[in-house]
């Protein structure tokens, strides 16, 4: 959410209103870095009420949005303030002046940015505004306060005045505030509602990471700092994990070269619970042949639950404070050599799984022998033909000296490892099987199912220590052994 304290122009006890401009046209913001500000008519209500906050603290709203209208000078807003011992505090404040100032909580819709780096807001949704302390201006105070709770009698006929006269009667005002305003910098607070990524503070995953730890020590403009750059407020309640973006931007940088996950890895786990159920048909239907008068066969089928253990990887080091924030890239290094260590455990995982499940076949004098005893023994066993051959670096090797006799194609190295086909079987060359190992089996039973995302941690530890931890959830699943076989040693 991007705050502008904005000065209060009119608080009024008797009719219960407090009156000002919730964005002033033309002046900048520096918000995080970034300066923006918003032209004539960008300001629009993102829903038909909206509420008056006292610090922009959703859990404590003491009144509505009125009127919006856009004069010369910025959007000029109204506010009906409620009855009740919280709306008689914040009008008392706004007069008194402790409270004198407006922040809008606004999510940016449009905008772009110039060459000089402002970002230039043509469209952006009101979703809250907040009575707050200091207003943007040194001079801005409230201007006009009504005199006594009760409204004067002898003013009872008086038709009130609408917020277009007040827009008018201030317009000159403005005009002479507007240059003496003008080189002001609008007091940009950083909070809690979200706002456009165009348009958000850009923070780097590392930047990110020393700001969670230090929000975690007390330091409030840190925890501003966070909130302000999240694309999801929810993601700030999880204490000390980072958010979806950042670790976008931290794996982003990763090759995943996992060559057997990659070929095998299905829809994520399901966001919660620690068990998977999938079918499984416990009796089959036994149908048979009839002629037209016979009964028609049945017998009772049951389908049951075939459970998947789901298994977690986690992994957490502790660090001095200094080192991760003096240390240049330090926190996401080490986050990402924690990635790469999941994804080499993924890999080794998968491995065994294959080989544990399969039903070695003796080793055949070639490569392309080996894998006709394969298929041929899969097809006997399980009725299906595989789609893959998984091959150690040396049969891969082995595989490239004899290319000329075998009906071989490909051979390309791509982003997901070696790639090519070898009697019309997928080839995945991986270095987590045993050399010497060609397994050949049909991906659609083997399964792999990862949490997504990875949860990735920064937790404070006393006044001098941070760990950073990794942890993830993956289920490694060989639905039917049959359709896998082994060949070990064939080189």
């Amino acid at each position: 959410m991007l705050k502008f304290d904005i000065d209060v122009r009119t608080a009024e006890a008797a009719s219960r209103t407090i009156t000002g401009v919730a964005v002033p046209y033309g002046e900048t913001a520096n918000l995080g870095g970034t300066v923006y500000t918003f032209t004539a008519g960008s300001l629009t209500q993102a829903r038909p009420r909206t509420p008056l906050l006292l610090g922009h603290d959703r859990n404590r709203p003491i009144g509505v949005l009125v009127d919006l209208v856009d004069t010369p000078g910025g959007a000029l807003a109204r506010f009906s303030v409620d009855a009740g011992a919280e709306g008689d505090l914040a009008l008392a404040q706004a007069a008194s002046g402790s409270r004198g100032g407006l922040s809008i909580g606004a999510e940016i819709v449009d905008g772009t940015t110039g060459a000089d780096g402002v970002v230039t807001v043509t469209a952006a949704s009101l979703l809250e505004v907040s009575l707050v302390s200091i207003p943007a201006f040194a001079g801005a105070d409230v201007m006009q306060v009504a005199a006594s709770d009760k409204p004067d009698e002898s003013a009872e006929d008086d038709e009130e005045p609408t917020i277009e006269d007040e827009a008018e009667a201030t317009a000159e005002d403005e005009k002479e505030e507007s240059d003496m305003l003008e080189n002001e910098t609008v007091a940009a607070d950083l909070a809690a509602i979200p706002a456009a990524a165009a348009a958000r503070p850009v923070m780097a995953a590392d930047t990110y990471i020393t700001a969670m730890v230090r929000a975690m020590k007390g330091d409030q403009n840190a925890a501003r700092m966070i909130e302000a750059s999240l694309d999801v407020i929810d993601t700030a309640a999880i204490v000390g994990l980072v958010p979806d973006q950042y670790l976008r931007q931290i794996i982003g940088g990763l090759a995943d070269e996992r060559p057997l996950a990659n070929n095998v890895r299905r829809a994520p786990l399901p966001a919660e619970g620690m068990k998977l159920y999938k079918p499984i048909w416990t009796t089959t239907p036994e149908g048979g042949w009839i002629s037209e008068s016979d009964p028609t066969p049945s017998n009772a089928i049951t389908i049951g639950n075939h459970e998947v253990e789901i298994e977690q990887w986690a992994y957490g080091v502790s660090m001095t404070v200094a080192s991760l924030e003096r240390g240049f890239g330090v926190g996401e290094s080490v986050f990402r050599q924690i990635i790469l260590d999941y994804y080499a455990a993924v890999e080794a995982k998968l491995s065994l799984a294959m080989t544990n499940a399969a039903d070695e076949v003796g080793a055949g004098a070639t490569i392309l022998a080996t894998i006709g005893l394969q298929t041929a023994a899969i097809y006997k066993d399980s009725g299906r033909r595989p789609t893959t051959a998984y091959m150690a670096g040396d049969v891969w090797a082995e595989l490239l000296a004899t290319e000329a006799s075998l009906p071989f194609t490909g051979g390309q190295t791509t982003a997901s490892g070696i790639a090519g086909q070898i009697a019309g079987l997928d080839i995945v060359v991986t270095g987590a099987l045993a050399d010497g190992t060609l397994v050949c089996a049909d991906r659609n039973v083997i399964e792999l199912r990862e949490s997504a995302p990875l949860q990735l941690r920064a937790n404070a530890i006393g006044t001098m220590n941070v760990e950073l931890g990794v942890t993830s959830f993956a289920s490694f699943d060989v639905e039917v052994p049959n359709a896998i076989k082994l060949t070990d040693g064939l080189v």
